[in-house]
């Protein structure tokens, strides 16, 4: 019985520690609801990505688009944390986009072609910051004059 009682207490704590820290990170991104408006005219997708970057290490977040939409990617992050850059990489790690060589160092705006898995890796722009970094994706369907038959 003891040790059941010490699983349940050490379960609770881990819980515990988790929600804790993703609600330290959801409050510390609170500059996300910015990038929120910015994705105008495109209909936000309802989920913000928020990742903690550390000294000059990417932070990853994997997503997938789907085939046949217009999306627009959205990047943020703290003040503490400064500027930031960010890659898109497919499955294979070959790198699709860089923001570095962008007029909108902050958005990337594209149509899917296929549904695939994407990662983004976002950086400081300045090393040694660490701080909360974020991405919103929008997504619109694209303009279209022809009539579906069902």
């Amino acid at each position: 019985m003891k040790s059941s009682t010490q699983n349940t207490k050490s379960i609770l704590a881990v819980l515990v520690f988790f929600l804790a820290f993703s609600f330290s990170v959801s409050a510390q991104c609170a500059e996300a609801k910015n990038g929120i408006k910015k994705l105008a005219p495109y209909m936000h997708n309802g989920k913000t990505n928020a990742v903690t970057v550390i000294l000059d290490e990417p932070s990853e977040i994997h997503l997938s688009v789907y085939k046949g939409l217009n999306y627009k990617f959205q990047i943020g992050s703290e003040a503490a944390l400064g500027k930031v850059t960010f890659r898109i990489l497919d499955e294979q790690k070959t790198e699709i986009y860089n923001s570095v060589t962008s007029k909108d160092p902050l958005s990337w705006i594209f149509f899917s072609n296929q549904s695939q898995n994407l990662i983004v890796e976002i950086y400081p722009e300045e090393k040694g910051k660490q701080g909360c970094a974020f991405l919103v994706v929008g997504i619109q369907q694209p303009k279209s004059n022809t009539v579906r038959t069902l």
